[in-house]
């Protein structure tokens, strides 16, 4: 074994000793869990029956648990199906004849009792059973090597919510279908069931329609699903317990159909394939009958296709340019006393939404499509946040969450875990006298800035964004006329906030997961009125369908998807299975750390195997065996200590350097690095340990940096070769310097130096413009910052 292999295994051992044998590693966890005394060992052939199944989801589920079972143990498993006496009972009290398709609301419960004798799974339908099958699974996971050992156990189980989806986006890159199968199969095994499958963009149109077959002719590149594609997907996923609702962006997001027949356009003028990622002008013009026409067949042909009751319009980020300027939609305008572009969406909505009611569909959109004028059964998806989910349902109208849950961006898990539908507001207290306001600006890289206003009542700092509602924020100190600076936590759209406060310098910053940018911080005379999100009552509540997660895929292909969904989309799976009352982050990252590598090797996710595939494709030919693995452990001591840029800061440094658009590589390693860092947050943990008067913590993180030193400086120049290595040599080094200024520290704390600075050096290391984050320059500042003080 070289050094740096052994030196890499080390460290892996000391950050997650303490997580590899925990006995219960179940995700999302139950509503009820009752241990028993001893265990069930189940050993092959392990004899089984089914009632009330058709004969092909039996057949289907029968085969996934053999498959599940014989990944568990490392060899082939054999079921057996036998009338009495079984090991392992299923029994669903609705029996399916004919295989379902899953509806919104269908029961999803089950009871799971093992006792030294059996398994028996009990539901009212075929999906709860499902769901007991994929407990069961990850029980038997949990169990020794080699064995199949379940615990006695009795489960009584069912969902928070109703809807659980994952949105994938195949327009802007188109994903496979054995990549969207993949997903489906994941997402089963996290009890999520709702696959939102968005299909059409201002890049590219993704489905077979034999009506407008300009649509693949001209806007697809020869990239899209068949018909019988399509249906095969569905039935798919309906044998695992899914939903697929498809999405079809109108009247915005249009490109592509303005491309394939540009005489429905606001605009008549010949249209090019948009291979930039954005907001664009091509508008349906809502002033023509044909566009109804278009709308109307297309709906009556998708539903042929798609038997989901619901149907997305998309609806968001319509620019009204073109409408403004086209003379029949002023005349429009004047007849029906429309006076902008949210009203003349909210005609074209009218005009559309008894189209999709008359072919037997709800409709659904993003936040845009919410009007009063539409009748109540319409479904808003959510993206501007709670504030809007809420108006929403306090309306009448069904919504569902997305603000929270998009992990195309990369965020920490526990900032999608503390995301909940049903958001619980904290009381302020307006009688409280003002003894701060200031206004400040966060410079975006891409867009135009974040405004905010800070305002200190009494003891409570409350923090607007934009046109948002005040929110508090968590500060470890109320700010007092004596106070210089101070920070403050909150969570937002944009992701974990933490603000750094300089009331009396240009030091201010505000830190966005990962991701440090500059505050300028200004005094406000006039603040605005406190306002402050509105509250659920419990009618109000139960319009709250769930939720679902987002991938758009400006920054993922079939490459590295999983890398980006994996093992994060467990956590919010958690989120709207389990009890709100199970939310504690330590135990779901505990948990999650399982997780991981059990949808890797029993479920067959691919986020391990991307990675590892995308770090070897990495190094030059010319490297020998021993080269490449000498440097492949090299690049997993890398992902360690680096992270991608949070928030949409890669985006923004990708259109900084004319990189936004569909044709850019995305081979290099930071598309392959995993969102968080699991090395990095126990780091996090053990700066706060000592914080909190936990002072072996210091000797902790000198061992860690130590093994991170001595793996580092094994690299004997690996990576000196090759185009893409030498954009990883250049952070190499800086890793480097920062494992050198976080020695320092360390002898700082310990009194043995007493250097300046250092918070500022460590900074220095890590520009905004860079896509790759040393993250663990933060916890050392604050950890010196802490001793300093």
């Amino acid at each position: 074994m070289s050094k740096l292999f052994y030196l890499l295994k080390v460290s892996f051992l000391l950050v997650f000793s303490g997580s590899l044998f925990a006995s219960s590693q179940l995700m999302p966890m139950p509503k009820t869990i009752d241990m028993g005394e001893g265990q069930l060992k189940l050993t092959s052939p392990i004899s089984i029956s089914v009632d009330g199944m058709s004969a092909e989801r039996k057949a289907f589920q029968l085969q996934r648990l053999q498959q599940h079972f014989s990944r568990i143990v490392g060899k082939e498993v054999v079921l057996k199906e036998v009338d009495k006496n079984a090991t392992v009972r299923i029994v669903v009290a609705e029996k399916e004849r004919t295989t379902q398709t899953p509806l919104l609301n269908v029961d999803e419960s089950y009871q799971l009792k093992v006792d030294n004798r059996s398994v028996t799974i009990t539901a009212k339908t075929v999906f709860g059973a499902q769901h007991g099958l994929t407990t069961l699974v990850q029980l038997a996971a949990n169990g020794k090597a080699q064995t199949l050992n379940v615990p006695s156990v009795i489960i009584s189980d069912n969902p928070r919510f109703a809807w659980r989806g994952l949105l994938i986006d195949s327009a802007r890159h188109f994903i496979s279908i054995e990549t969207i199968k993949r997903q489906l199969s994941t997402m089963a095994s996290a009890k999520l069931n709702v696959l939102h499958w968005h299909l059409t963009d201002d890049q590219g149109w993704r489905i077979e329609s034999k009506r407008f077959p300009k649509l693949t002719e001209k806007a697809s590149d020869g990239l899209y699903y068949t018909q019988a594609e399509v249906l095969d997907v569905i039935h798919y996923a309906s044998l695992l317990g899914i939903r697929v609702v498809p999405e079809f962006g109108m009247p915005g997001h249009a490109s592509a159909i303005a491309v394939a027949y540009p005489e429905l356009m606001a605009e008549v003028k010949n249209y090019e394939m948009e291979r930039h990622w954005g907001v664009f002008k091509p508008l349906l013009n809502i002033s023509k009958p044909e566009v109804y026409q278009f709308v109307d067949s297309l709906i009556e042909e998708m539903t042929t296709i798609f038997p989901d009751p619901y149907l997305h319009i998309g609806g968001d980020e319509v620019e009204p340019e073109q409408w403004l300027h086209n003379k029949d939609i002023q005349g429009l305008m004047a007849k029906h006393s429309l006076k902008n572009g949210a009203d003349l969406q909210n005609y074209f909505n009218t005009q559309i939404q008894p189209i999709i009611e008359k072919h037997q569909r709800i409709m659904m959109g993003w936040d845009e499509i919410f009007h009063e004028n539409l009748p109540k059964d319409i479904v808003v998806q959510s993206w501007r946040g709670h504030d809007s989910l809420n108006a929403v349902a306090n309306s009448g109208y069904q919504g569902i969450l997305s603000t929270g849950f998009y992990i195309d961006q990369p965020q920490y898990s526990d900032y999608h875990y503390r995301n909940d539908p049903l958001r619980t507001l904290p009381s302020v207290d307006l009688s409280k006298p003002q003894t701060l306001a200031k206004s400040f600006i966060i410079d975006r890289l891409k867009g135009s800035d974040v405004r905010g206003e800070l305002l200190v009542l009494g003891e409570q700092v409350l923090i607007k964004l934009n046109n948002n509602h005040h929110q508090l924020a968590s500060v470890s100190h109320t700010p007092d006329k004596t106070t210089r600076r101070f920070n403050a936590r909150m969570d937002s759209w944009m992701g974990p906030l933490t603000f750094e406060f300089d009331l009396e310098g240009e030091q201010s910053a505000v830190m966005i997961g990962n991701s440090r940018y500059p505050l300028k911080l200004n005094t406000l005379d006039a603040p605005s009125a406190v306002s402050l999100s509105q509250s659920l009552n419990d009618a109000s509540k139960q319009r709250i369908l769930g939720a679902e997660a987002t991938i758009w895929s400006e920054m993922v292909t079939d490459h590295n998807i999983d890398l980006r969904i994996w093992p994060r989309l467990y956590a919010i799976s958690e989120r709207l299975w389990s009890p709100k009352q199970k939310n504690d982050a330590n135990d779901m990252y505990q948990r999650l750390g399982f997780i991981n590598t059990y949808a890797a090797e029993v479920i067959g996710a691919a986020h391990l195997a991307q990675q590892k595939a995308g770090f070897n494709a990495l190094l030059p030919k010319s490297f020998d065996n021993d080269k490449k693995a000498r440097t492949i452990a090299l690049l997993n001591v890398m992902a360690e200590l680096l992270e991608p840029a949070h928030y949409y800061t890669r985006h923004h440094i990708k259109y900084l350097n004319d990189e936004y658009h569909q044709q850019a590589a995305l081979d290099n390693f930071v598309d392959y690095l995993a969102v968080e860092s699991h090395a990095i947050r126990q780091l996090n943990n053990w700066v706060d340990g000592f914080i909190n008067g936990d002072k072996t913590a210091l000797d902790k993180i000198k061992s860690q940096l130590n093994l991170w030193s001595e793996a580092l400086s094994a690299s004997d120049n690996l990576l000196n070769s090759g185009d893409k290595l030498a954009l990883v040599r250049a952070k190499s080094i800086a890793l480097t310097q920062f494992i050198a200024l976080s020695l320092n520290v360390i002898a700082h704390c310990q009194g043995q130096t007493n250097t300046p600075m250092l918070g500022n050096d460590l900074l220095f290391l890590q520009p905004l413009t860079d896509e790759l984050v040393i993250a663990g320059i933060y916890p050392m500042r604050e950890l010196y910052l802490a001793c300093t003080n």
